[in-house]
């Protein structure tokens, strides 16, 4: 009997650290599935990511490249209106271009990307009034191209100090890459033409080239130069 006591409790023993080692297999199965799912979960997250912002950043590219193609349109048929500053329109010249850019003007404000709508929407009141007198209230020109617009007016009627305090603030912003910038120089040499300052014209004229390098319209502002 004591010989059966003995064999029963050596396999006992024996069994023990086989259920250990299944136990031991088992964790660390579950180990390496939780690791898994985390691994996993990581990677979705990280895809996630990736895509909201690959996605954001082709988004500001799409909105950022409809401004600039708006503004470019905006800065084309300004010029086509206001026409060379060494070449002055009649008014009544000047009320055909007008009337001719006018449909082109509102469908442009009514396609304009949001944060352009409102500046549009202005050039529109404001060729409205000059034509008919019937634009509607003038918004206070706070944007660029509100500016350079009633600037123009100004110089249009000999005005050179309104012309110069409504674009003083422009300066330091018209640089390459800003679609109203080569209007502004334009401008800035217009009313040192009407002030006869040639001395101050030719400072500005220097910075011009230096900031706009290849991309200086040399030809125009030569002639409003030479001119003074």
């Amino acid at each position: 009997m004591a010989d059966k006591a003995s064999i029963k409790k050596r396999e006992i023993q024996v069994q023990k650290p086989a259920q250990s080692l299944s136990a031991f297999q088992r964790k660390v199965a579950l180990e390496i599935d939780d690791r898994a799912i985390l691994v996993k979960r990581i990677v979705i997250t990280a895809a996630i990511l990736v895509l909201l912002i690959a996605g954001f950043t082709a988004w500001r590219i799409w909105v950022n490249y409809g401004i600039r193609q708006h503004e470019i349109a905006m800065s084309t048929l300004v010029s086509e209106v206001e026409g060379s500053p060494l070449a002055p329109t009649t008014p009544v010249e000047r009320e055909q271009r007008l009337r001719k850019a006018l449909p082109k003007l509102e469908e442009l404000a009514r396609k304009a990307p949001s944060a352009c709508r409102d500046v549009a929407n202005g050039f529109v009141a404001a060729w409205r009034l000059e034509l008919d007198g019937k634009g509607g209230e003038m918004p206070v020109p706070k944007d660029p191209w509100s500016r350079l617009r009633l600037a123009q007016r100004s110089i249009a009627l000999g005005q050179a100090k309104e012309a110069n305090d409504l674009i003083l603030s422009l300066h330091g912003d018209a640089k390459p890459g800003r679609a109203w910038s080569q209007l502004y120089w334009s401008a800035l040499m217009q009313v040192r033409q009407l002030e006869g300052n040639r001395e101050q014209a030719l400072k500005d004229y220097s910075e011009y080239r230096k900031i706009f390098k290849a991309q200086a319209d040399l030809a125009t502002m030569d002639k409003i130069l030479n001119s003074i």
